[in-house]
């Protein structure tokens, strides 16, 4: 075990490096991040730590005792992944361009030994379910370019696919830890030394905003197929050492989100992979909440459901019971992303865009009665005013008399509510490409939710 936590650390150190050597470099080439349509960041950001975790990925297995034969395939599938995300960071390329290559990089794990041969038994103990020949060829590519594009999904806010990777690779690596499957606890703490590694300079907070990086598609990927291949590896011979539904679990949030953004777009007849701006942490920001605290609730649903899927594993529950939770726990997470409102009330200010709850006192004592009125509680209503009335000169005052009369547009909500709503309104109206009016309504949106905080 000390062989795999030394692998790990220089899986670490080497991917550090790899963002500091490589960052000039993917500015010099254009392999930067630019803001835009559905993209929100400030400036130009090198995409570079997907090829930097896997520069890392190959150092740190390359020190691991595990069989060639096993570890060189995957490796060169992972290379290929990576260089063909490389390749879209920098020119875009039509997700239909990507899926062959996707199905590519499965056929190299298919045949190298790594294949689904059995499902469990989650229908009961007298029906546990075998694959063989096509059909277990078949299925394998289906889990891999699945767990492929789920994680791809998660890459639209700092931190969220490599954090929820982490959370997947942490249960994997206890769970195999737990029944002595060394050769996968090694490997996982490899890919989570990798992770740790790009998070310095990606998670949501402003003490790396002068050496953020991106992970690009070129990570997303490689996140994806390694978590697939670690839950393959576990899950199935010669190995088998967890259900297969267990592993469902630790990646149960990526998984819910696939499944139904997938159901979604088809009900709406569009394409399953045309991207838009309905995923679930999408869903959190227009709720209110700050991407730190959307950041914050996703992750933290992810630690709960794979705790879930690891406590039912150790306390050996039968696989009917353990699909049948993971089932309503994904109804239960759909209908809680569509209802995130709920969470922005009930948790804490800190998480939310601007934290105003707790300067209510404050700001009612200190602009009169008229802000005694707009903090008063009551009931949440919907907006008082139409958007144009909203946004009309009457309205469009920089004082905190200019405040109150937008405040005013919300009879009955507190200034904590109004905070809220407004930053759904900025987040809405703000997103896309063209430059309208809208745009226009929502930085304005933002200047009332600046002089809002400075009156809390």
């Amino acid at each position: 075990m000390l062989t795999a936590v030394a692998s790990a650390l220089a899986t670490f150190l080497v991917t550090v490096l790899a963002i500091v050597a490589l960052r000039p470099v993917a500015l010099a080439v254009e392999l930067v991040d630019r803001p835009g349509g559905r993209k929100t960041h400030t400036g130009n950001v090198p995409i570079v730590g997907g090829l930097a975790m896997f520069l890392g990925i190959v150092v740190g297995i390359g020190l691991l005792p595990l069989p060639v034969l096993s570890t060189a395939p995957f490796l060169a599938a992972c290379g290929l992944l990576v260089t063909v995300g490389l390749f879209d960071d920098r020119f875009e390329l039509s997700p239909w361009l990507r899926l062959p290559v996707q199905m590519s990089a499965a056929t190299v794990l298919v045949y190298s030994g790594t294949v689904v041969t059995t499902l469990g038994a989650p229908f009961g103990q007298a029906a546990e379910i075998y694959l063989e020949g096509a059909g277990s060829i078949a299925f394998t590519m289906l889990i891999v370019i699945a767990s492929i594009n789920a994680f791809n999904m998660l890459d639209g806010m700092d931190g969220l696919a490599g954090a929820t990777a982490v959370v997947a690779i942490g249960a994997i690596a206890a769970m195999a830890g737990v029944y002595g499957a060394w050769s996968v606890a090694a490997a996982a703490l490899v890919f989570a030394g990798a992770i740790a590694a790009f998070l310095i300079f990606n998670l949501p907070t402003q003490l790396n905003r002068k050496i953020r990086c991106f992970m690009g598609d070129a990570g997303s990927t490689l996140l994806g197929f390694g978590v697939a291949w670690l839950c393959l590896r576990i899950t199935q011979e010669p190995l088998r050492a967890v259900a297969p539904v267990t592993v469902l679990w630790v990646v149960a949030l990526p998984l819910y989100e696939l499944l139904w953004t997938t159901i979604r777009r088809i009900l709406r007849g569009a394409s399953p992979l045309r991207p838009d701006s309905d995923h679930f942490h999408h869903l959190l920001l227009r709720a209110g909440f700050g991407v730190r605290g959307a950041f914050t609730v996703y992750i933290g649903l992810a630690v709960l459901l794979a705790l879930a899927g690891t406590a039912i594993e150790l306390l050996d529950m039968p696989d009917w019971f353990s699909a049948l939770m993971l089932l309503a726990g994904g109804v239960a997470v759909v209908q809680l992303m569509h209802h995130a409102e709920i969470l922005w009330k009930i948790l804490p200010d800190v998480l939310r865009r601007l934290p105003l709850a707790r300067g209510r006192a404050r700001a009612a004592g200190g602009a009169g009665g008229a802000a005694g009125r707009a903090v008063a509680p009551g009931p949440d209503p919907p907006f008082g005013r139409s958007h144009q009335e909203l946004f009309s000169p009457s309205a469009r005052g920089t004082s905190s008399s200019g405040v109150l009369s937008v405040s005013s547009s919300f009879p009955g909500a507190s200034l904590s509510e109004i905070s809220r709503r407004l930053t759904v309104l900025r987040w809405t109206t703000s997103s896309g490409s063209a430059m309208t009016s809208r745009t226009r309504r929502g930085s304005f949106a933002g200047a009332v939710l600046q002089k809002c905080n400075e009156i809390a």
